[in-house]
């Protein structure tokens, strides 16, 4: 088998796997919680600015709006629509209209007569007028200026006041136009954002608020009376105020997006082009014009990182919205997360190399002792069972080890079972045994077999004078040579009983014709025994009788001590005619006979014997070798007589 990564190998490449997972793992949720927090805050305080600045406005547009009402009934504007209008109706409309703004504003100046006598208005006077406008049904836009305003080089908000022109370009006249006739077909007061024109041509945004003139005593529409103010003081001055008590390093971008521009006082032109592309890519999938919630995303400016938020200016009627946008620089939260992951991944490195340290040391501990048990199986696998493992440690792998022990103990001791098992009785009743094969409380079962017994002639008086080990080594060499010949036959050798063997066919196992197996064995037993008689100085001498026949196999003993035999009469007449056998013969009965190919046997009839514990003649046959059959087995007649 191919060896694969070694268990101390895995362990460490699953330590730093799992190390490097959680680590970057807890980076990722930090940097996540971080992130969120760190922008939660912002959005949480952006959200409720707009929300004030929304109150602010649509307060402040109800007022100027029901100003607005009051002012387009004024004689001048109806005047001034229809035909030409007096000095003193001229005259009576800005007095209306400012004291109608210090009512409004609850400034220090008490009333008009105050405001008259001023040589001119105060600068949040002049902020809050903002700019005056009628609209004939023609659609001709006529701008009333204030007669009072002077620009100078030096008062820039009057000069704007006093120079307010819509946006050029082709795109943008025609959007205002359009708005224009929109206004006029309307029967009702709205308020609009439009682009202006600033000295600078940088542009500002302006909050107008469209009312219809109404012919007096009818409801004939003769034309709009239009109040615009800046949109982007309220707002900048509560972003500002804000941005104070941020503290930021990044300065807060903030403006207002109309028409695909981005319009601020603070913007540089570069950066407010900026902006106006990413949100008009990113505003026709962020919702429908009906949409009120705030308008989040990340986007990139300059290189930077920023979180740009929209908050919706104009109602849902408005065709083209106006939003208040601010963008959030991330720059300090992308350095703050880099500073976060470079530590992170400092930590994690250093558990990493603790967690390698600490594995090397465990797995070391493991993987000797896994390696001494590999070794100890490999040797028990090639037959050494002997083997013994170092107990090292009390923990699982100590019971492993004295686990391993025991079971190689086991083994042993098996083996040495199975080694005397097969001295004392034959090796293959020994091995069905311990397969399994045979059942040593199963009792005796009927079987047909061949019973073959050999005895040496002459025993008694050829040992007489003989020392004892002479006689058992004489025995020894003898009983190992016939046995070998028993088995190469497939026979089991039952018992010896002294010189005499007694040696069973098909009992255990048939391997088909168990006679001819048992002749064959007995004539190569004869014939091994005359090639040893001509090797050793002291010849010995055989007979062998062969029965065939039902007999009774099985374990028989005592409960304690069990020996697998057969018993019956066939059994106690293969021995009563290995005692009628003569010198060097073997003597079989007629169901033996049977059981042999006739043409290659050759049988001369005995004559009928009288054995003991038979009451009937028995009729039996003697064997011999044919000299010139070198494969066969061949029978060769001899005279009568023993």
């Amino acid at each position: 088998m191919r060896k694969g990564l070694r268990f101390q190998s895995k362990l460490m490449l699953t330590l730093v796997a799992a190390i490097a997972t959680v680590t970057a793992a807890l980076i990722a949720v930090t940097e996540a919680q971080v992130k969120s927090a760190y922008t939660r805050q912002f959005s949480r305080d952006f959200k409720h600015l707009v929300n004030q600045l929304e109150r602010s406005r649509l307060e402040r547009s109800e007022e100027f709006m029901e100003l607005c009402r009051h002012l387009a009934g004024q004689p001048f504007i109806v005047s001034s629509l229809s035909g030409e209008a007096s000095q003193e109706e001229e005259h009576g409309f800005w007095s209306y209209y400012k004291s109608s703004l210090f009512d409004l504003g609850d400034t220090v100046e008490k009333g008009p007569d105050t405001i008259l006598r001023k040589s001119a208005p105060s600068p949040e006077i002049v902020s809050r007028m903002g700019s005056v406008w009628i609209v004939k049904p023609s659609g001709e836009i006529i701008s009333l200026p204030h007669p009072i305003i002077k620009t100078t080089s030096k008062d820039g908000d009057k000069r704007r006041l006093a120079e307010n022109r819509l946006r050029q370009g082709v795109n943008a006249v025609n959007r205002a136009k359009e708005r224009i006739e929109e206004l006029l077909a309307s029967d009702r007061q709205q308020t609009i954002y439009l682009p202006f024109e600033s000295p600078d041509g940088t542009g500002y945004v302006q909050e107008m608020v469209s009312t219809p003139v109404k012919q007096p005593g009818s409801d004939e529409t003769i034309g709009l009376f239009l109040r615009a103010t800046s949109a982007e003081t309220d707002a900048q001055r509560f972003l500002e105020r804000y941005q104070e008590e941020f503290d930021s390093a990044a300065p807060l971008l903030s403006g207002i997006y109309l028409d695909g521009q981005v319009y601020s006082r603070t913007l540089e032109p570069e950066l407010a082009g900026l902006m106006a592309g990413v949100l008009g890519r990113k505003l026709p999938g962020t919702g429908t014009a009906s949409e009120k919630e705030t308008i989040q995303f990340d986007a990139s400016l300059r290189g930077a990182p920023y979180r740009i938020y929209l908050a919706r200016l104009t109602d849902e009627s408005s065709h083209e919205p106006a939003y208040q946008v601010s963008a959030f620089s991330l720059e300090t939260l992308k350095n703050d997360l880099a500073e976060l992951r470079i530590r992170g991944s400092g930590i994690g490195a250093f558990a990493l190399i603790l967690g390698l340290v600490l594995a090397y040391l465990l797995s070391r501990n493991l993987a000797i002792p896994i390696r001494e048990l590999t070794r100890a199986t490999g040797a028990i696998k090639s037959g050494n069972l002997d083997t013994h493992i170092t107990i090292r440690s009390r923990d699982e792998m100590g019971e492993l080890a004295n686990a391993f022990n025991e079971m190689a103990e086991g083994l042993r001791q098996r083996a040495v079972y199975r080694d005397i098992l097969g001295k004392v009785s034959d090796e293959t009743v020994a091995q069905a045994m311990i397969s399994g094969d045979l059942d040593p409380e199963l009792g005796g079962e009927l079987k047909t077999v061949s019973v073959l017994f050999c005895d040496i002639r002459g025993f008694s008086e050829i040992t007489e004078h003989m020392p004892p080990t002479e006689v058992i080594d004489l025995l020894n060499q003898h009983m190992t040579a016939m046995t070998a010949i028993v088995r190469k036959h497939f026979g089991v050798v039952d018992k010896f009983v002294g010189d005499e063997i007694m040696a069973v066919f098909g009992a255990l196992k048939s391997y088909g014709n168990d006679a001819g197996h048992a002749a064959e064995c007995a004539l190569e037993m004869i014939s091994e025994r005359e090639r040893l008689n001509r090797e050793i100085g002291r010849p010995l001498e055989i007979g062998i009788g062969i029965a065939t026949g039902e007999v009774v196999a099985g374990c028989m003993g005592s409960v304690d001590r069990l020996n697998y035999t057969v018993l019956g009469s066939r059994v106690n007449l293969a021995s009563r005619l290995c005692s009628e056998a003569g010198t060097m013969d073997v003597v079989i009965d007629d169901s033996t006979l049977s059981c042999l190919e006739t043409e290659r046997v050759e049988a001369t009839a005995l004559p009928d014997l009288k054995l003991k514990g038979f009451s009937e003649a028995i009729t039996a046959y003697r064997l011999r070798v044919r000299s010139e059959a070198s494969e066969a087995l061949a029978l060769q007649p001899i005279e009568s007589g023993v």
